[in-house]
């Protein structure tokens, strides 16, 4: 029996990660001139390579380029090109690729990119097809997507075998990143699609913190605050539970950058992952992260800043999860998840590590790193 996959690579999903601009909507020459290096074909290149197992009965069908064909090439894969565009492509390729493939009759969609990518491949195409994310953006609120690139490989692949392809409804949602980059944290809900179904891999919908977290959160700042050492940098990455640390502390930094401080002191506000990395060069540093409620995302989300290269810098060791109570039963027992895109830092991230979740307490949790 032969299968089709259609394929959707939005090239320039995160790249405003790393370069601290929230998103990527509307700032992607900005980020590239200061850098930062798209990484959203590698990403679907990883997810598609576990669909070699397939052999010649899979036929991907996808646009030009950076589009799709590059990743499917790049996999190993025999692709079929249904849609034209020279440049990188935009959120109107997206759309009009979607609505080709609906006319190919595709056993799943399969598409790189982030919550706006989401959105556009939901309102082109509905319900008509399964749908399943290859996580690439910065911002990723929408239950569509697996965890990491090799779950949306393996999640394709088991889907793609089974008799049965059971399904479920996820929501799409986005927020606009002009309110997310004023500090406004508003995502919209814009529909639904159907995705392959596994509760381990499919990363599902993110868990707002309850009513009782923000007291919890503050005691958990007070025993960071007191065990800090006065030489040591400390990197706070972003997020309502973190955001209670860098409170207690002195400077004016936000609950959605990445902030470094010395006996303290803010020494930096919203660092680049570039910025990050000159700046620990010569001293020992610790990394302060939460982790995303009912998803369990350490790294990977919204703080691409702590590039792969500086968390293997800092270790495993070297990390630290505010995490509440509520959010780690949340989680449901499934692990942390350190989406790094690296195998040396896959290696480094895959173990215990160590968890704030009281005053003056602690635990060990595991993560697992891809």
């Amino acid at each position: 029996m032969s299968l089709r996959v259609g394929l959707i690579v939005n090239a320039l999903a995160g790249i405003g990660g790393p370069a601290a601009l929230r998103g990527s909507d509307g700032v992607a020459e900005q980020a590239l001139a200061l850098g930062v290096v798209p990484q959203t074909v590698t990403r679907a290149t990883q997810a598609l390579s576990a669909l070699r197992e397939l052999g010649a009965k899979l036929t991907v069908i996808t646009g030009s380029g950076s589009l799709g064909a590059d990743a499917a090439s790049a996999a190993g894969l025999c692709c079929e090109v249904v849609y034209r565009k020279p440049a990188m492509g935009s959120a109107e390729d997206t759309a009009a690729l979607a609505r080709r493939l609906m006319l190919m009759q595709v056993d799943l969609l399969l598409f790189a990119g982030g919550d706006g990518t989401a959105r556009d491949v939901a309102e082109s195409v509905g319900d008509a097809f399964p749908v399943l994310g290859i996580p690439a953006g910065v911002k990723m609120y929408s239950g569509v997507f697996a965890t990491t690139p090799a779950a949306a490989g393996t999640l394709a692949v088991r889907f793609l075998r089974s008799h049965a392809r059971r399904v479920r409804q996820c929501e799409v949602m986005d927020l606009d990143e002009s309110d997310l980059r004023c500090g406004r944290i508003e995502p919209s809900l814009f529909g639904y699609v159907a995705s392959p179904e596994d509760p381990r891999l499919l990363q599902g919908k993110k868990v707002r913190s309850g009513a009782g977290d923000a007291v919890q959160a503050q005691a958990m700042a007070a025993s960071v605050v007191e065990a800090m050492e006065p030489d040591k940098m400390y990197l706070i990455g972003p997020g309502s539970t973190t955001w209670a640390v860098k409170q207690a502390l002195k400077g004016q930094a936000s609950m959605l950058s990445v902030d470094a401080y010395i006996a303290g002191k803010l020494v930096l506000h919203d660092a680049t992952a570039a910025a990050l990395l000159e700046l620990t060069a010569e001293r020992p540093s610790r990394i302060l992260v939460t982790c995303i409620g009912g998803q369990g995302h350490i790294f990977g989300r919204g703080n691409q800043q702590f590039s792969a290269e500086m968390v293997r810098r800092v270790g495993r060791k070297g990390v630290s999860v505010l995490a509440t109570p509520s959010k780690l039963i949340s989680l449901a027992g499934r692990p942390f998840i350190a989406d790094m895109g690296d195998a040396a830092a896959a290696a480094e991230m895959t173990g215990y590590v160590e968890v704030i979740n009281g005053y003056r307490s602690k635990a060990f949790y595991r993560c697992e790193a891809f």
